[in-house]
């Protein structure tokens, strides 16, 4: 069997959809090894090659730079697919290649921004999603979600009935974590504890600067005097405002370490007294799930999808800045931390599952 899969989540920093691509195509590796992989980019994926049955094709033609990612996915990576005779095509990012001829295809849904949290998403996201969303949702052989509530707003939004569920798993590496690692980890990214810990690119959906402001006030009003607000993520869009809060912030405890690469994450979910999770909308909520492996409170927003992710042991609040003053308290008033949260889901059960509709072409 031959899979063509979409490569462009594996072609940025990896975040959570390039983390959760390059987790599944791992499993696969594994679970289907008579196969032949394609992953087709426009450009270099980040990803290390698994098997010397995988070939990454980064297309070479000229005019790709004109082209926007969805566009580039709808106009050229049909093309390469047929070149190398796929079997089935994983949209790894939800939308489809147009296919000059009939290609079986497996679509994973993530969430559903473009209808949720319209006002969070770049503007080429946006359009992309507007235009060619719900018609290859629809279009797609099968369709998979990565949680149960997502599944449930597919059904309710689009009429689409998903085919299974393929959370995402946390990792090895999220565990509890030596302190003496910690202390390593720490000094290596010039912080030191006590601190709270927030995790997201800035964007607004993240909500992060209500967490900001939130933590402004808790430290005016003298409740967490020694505190700092360590915030982790890249780079995103309509980030405007919160780079000037941010710089306003800068010499109030409140600081911006950007991309931080995933070997150091598990260390600064260790030393956090608390992680903090205010994002306006998820299609599930991986950090909180990664947050609660490595043994550290945790507070982020009531949403049914969020809920999968963490289970009982949050504390649960709503995305506003009274909500997440209230809930911080709460957590750091908590004399003891949250059972380590064993995984109920490995990368290789989500890799299962998706083999399985593979196969079925």
């Amino acid at each position: 069997m031959r899979i063509g899969i979409d490569g462009t989540p594996l072609s940025l920093k990896l975040t959570g959809i390039g983390r959760y691509t390059c987790e599944i195509c791992k499993a696969l590796d594994a679970l289907l090894p008579d196969a032949r992989f394609f992953v087709y980019s426009k450009q270099p994926v980040v990803v290390p090659t698994i098997s010397d049955r995988w070939t990454y094709r980064v297309d070479s033609w000229r005019g790709k730079k004109h082209l926007k990612n969805a566009a580039w996915l709808k106009f050229r990576a049909g093309r390469l697919c047929e070149e190398d005779g796929v079997d089935v095509f994983w949209a790894s990012g939800t939308l489809l290649p147009w296919f000059r001829s009939a290609v079986p295809t497996v679509s994973t849904v993530y969430d559903l921004n473009y209808l949720v949290a319209p006002d969070s998403m770049a503007r080429p996201t946006l359009w992309a999603h507007r235009l060619f969303f719900r018609r290859d949702v629809r279009k797609a052989n099968l369709v998979c979600a990565i949680s149960q509530g997502t599944a449930d707003r597919l059904k309710r939004h689009l009429g689409r009935k998903v085919d299974a569920v393929m959370p995402p798993a946390v990792g090895g590496s999220f565990a509890v974590v030596p302190q003496q690692d910690i202390d390593r980890t720490l000094a290596a990214l010039g912080i030191g504890p006590p601190y709270l810990l927030a995790l997201g690119t800035l964007e607004p959906r993240k909500n992060l600067d209500l967490l900001v402001r939130a933590f402004l006030d808790l430290k005016q009003a003298g409740a967490i005097p020694g505190h700092k607000l360590v915030l982790v993520g890249g780079k995103g869009w309509r980030d405007g405002a919160l780079t000037r809060l941010l710089q306003e912030s800068a010499g109030r405890d409140v600081l911006s370490l950007g991309y931080v690469s995933d070997e150091h994450l598990p260390a600064l979910y260790g030393g956090a007294d608390l992680f903090v999770f205010p994002s306006l909308y998820e299609g599930f909520g991986m950090p909180v799930a990664e947050a609660l492996a490595c043994g550290t409170r945790v507070v982020c927003t009531d949403s049914p999808e969020i809920r999968e992710a963490g289970g009982e042991s949050p504390v649960y609040v709503a995305p506003t800045v009274e909500g997440i003053r209230r809930g911080i308290l709460q957590a750091l008033d908590t004399t003891h931390r949250p059972p380590v949260l064993d995984p109920r889901w490995t990368w290789t059960d989500s890799a299962q599952v998706l083999a399985k509709l593979l196969a079925r072409h």
